[in-house]
């Protein structure tokens, strides 16, 4: 890609953010829209083209910084200058050289406006991280915003056991990470057995997962001080994974009947796993504003007739452009519902007789709902001039007309 496209490219994604809000359609003018992928790594990058040309660092002492005067301000030095983005951790020899450095960073650039923080009673929280000064260090263990509830996945919730298993296992491992000493580690995986419990979770189910995490974490220390492990060689196995509704205990019988079946197959190679779908509660009710009809994308379609006979299809377009395609009886590369309305001018159909049946970002799965919902509504009226978009191996039925004429098998 050439320097050209690339900044071609990146102008299109930035300038181009529109929104719905109320109802109404707004075009963002500036900064990146919330929930980019390009906003975490265009902000960071902004944040060191602003500060890191003002810094003196030195080659022997990395801790104490220098900043270069700016506008009304003089140069002045600092004893600690950590940041993540556009959050940092900076310590002083006084008060008055923090109001200094918050003026200094807010007159930098006219769009941006640092706040600032001092520790309380030696505390200073600073991302996920609570610093606690103790004498002349500091220890740092997990910080909750007062905000945080507590409210985690219940364990009588409707989802895959192993998800609840991970859940205990990912806030011992937060813990393990960021405490930095074992008393206040112990002090955290209290507080998170405690926030568990209110959530159904039991106590043996807690500390049993707790005993497994830390024997996990003390093999891998002893086996660092140990000779180094012999070195398997090969190829590593190839992952395939399946995703299966997930509907309780018979998805685990389900699972364990597959694999099996797969291990008399002896498949080799092949690492298979297994995911499970289910619903969550985001899925039910929407907190966004809902997508007018008309700009829907990545859609299988139906098309219903004034005269009574329907269309199904495809398109990763809007839905209403493919439509203004369809109704179009003039001209050439008619699609098969402009042949019908050609042929039949009495005929109707307005956008309003245009329904969405699913959604399918990939073109191929796509295709292959688009020639199963084509199966499900066949009722020998269909205007599709084929059964199938790809071809069917398991759900290939017969048509209508296929069936009245004793033809009761699938096609493949």
């Amino acid at each position: 890609m050439s320097r050209l496209i690339f900044k071609r490219s990146l102008e299109w994604c930035l300038k181009n953010n529109v929104f719905i809000f109320n109802s109404r359609f707004y075009k963002q003018i500036d900064g990146c829209a919330m929930g980019s992928p390009l906003a975490p790594i265009l902000a960071d990058i902004f944040m060191n083209f602003l500060l890191e040309p003002k810094i003196i660092r030195s080659e022997h002492d990395h801790l104490n910084l220098q900043f270069l005067g700016f506008g009304q301000f003089d140069s002045f030095s600092i004893k600690l200058f950590i940041r993540y983005v556009d959050d940092t951790l900076v310590v002083f020899n006084n008060p008055g050289d923090a109001d200094r450095f918050i003026a200094y960073l807010n007159s930098l650039h006219p769009n941006m406006k640092f706040t600032m923080e001092h520790e309380v009673l030696d505390r200073l929280a600073f991302l996920d991280l609570l610093l606690i000064k103790v004498d002349n260090k500091v220890e740092i263990t997990v910080y909750r915003k007062p905000t945080h509830s507590g409210v985690f996945t219940h364990f009588t919730s409707f989802v895959p056991y192993p998800f609840k298993v991970g859940l205990i296992n990912t806030l011992l491992s937060r813990a393990y990470r960021i405490c930095s000493n074992w008393n206040l580690f112990h002090l955290e995986v209290e507080k998170i057995k405690s926030m568990l419990m209110m959530n159904g979770y039991t106590s043996q189910l807690i500390e049993s997962k707790v005993g497994l995490f830390l024997n996990k974490k003390f093999e891998e220390i002893n086996s660092h001080n140990e000779e180094e492990p012999s070195v398997m060689f090969g190829p590593d196995q190839f992952k395939v994974y399946i995703e299966l509704p997930y509907i309780g205990d018979t998805s685990k019988k389900i699972r364990n009947c597959l694999n099996s079946c797969l291990s008399k197959i002896k498949c080799g190679s092949v690492d298979l796993r297994f995911t499970n779908s289910f619903t969550r509660l985001r899925d039910v009710f929407k907190f966004k504003d809902r997508q007018p009809a008309h700009l829907k994308s990545n859609v299988v379609y139906l098309i219903t007739c004034s005269c009574g006979r329907k269309y199904v299809g495809e398109t990763c377009r809007n839905v209403k452009v493919r439509f203004d395609e369809h109704v179009k009886t003039s001209g050439t590369n008619l699609t098969e519902v402009g042949k019908h309305l050609l042929d039949s001018p009495s005929c109707k159909i307005s956008f309003e007789d245009c329904k969405v049946l699913g959604y399918e970002s990939y073109t191929y799965r796509r295709k292959l709902k688009e020639s199963l919902f084509i199966q499900q509504l066949d009722d020998g009226k269909l205007l599709n001039d084929k059964l199938t978009s790809v071809p069917l191996f398991i759900f290939n039925l017969p048509s209508l007309s296929d069936q009245s004429k004793g033809r009761m098998y699938p096609r493949f």
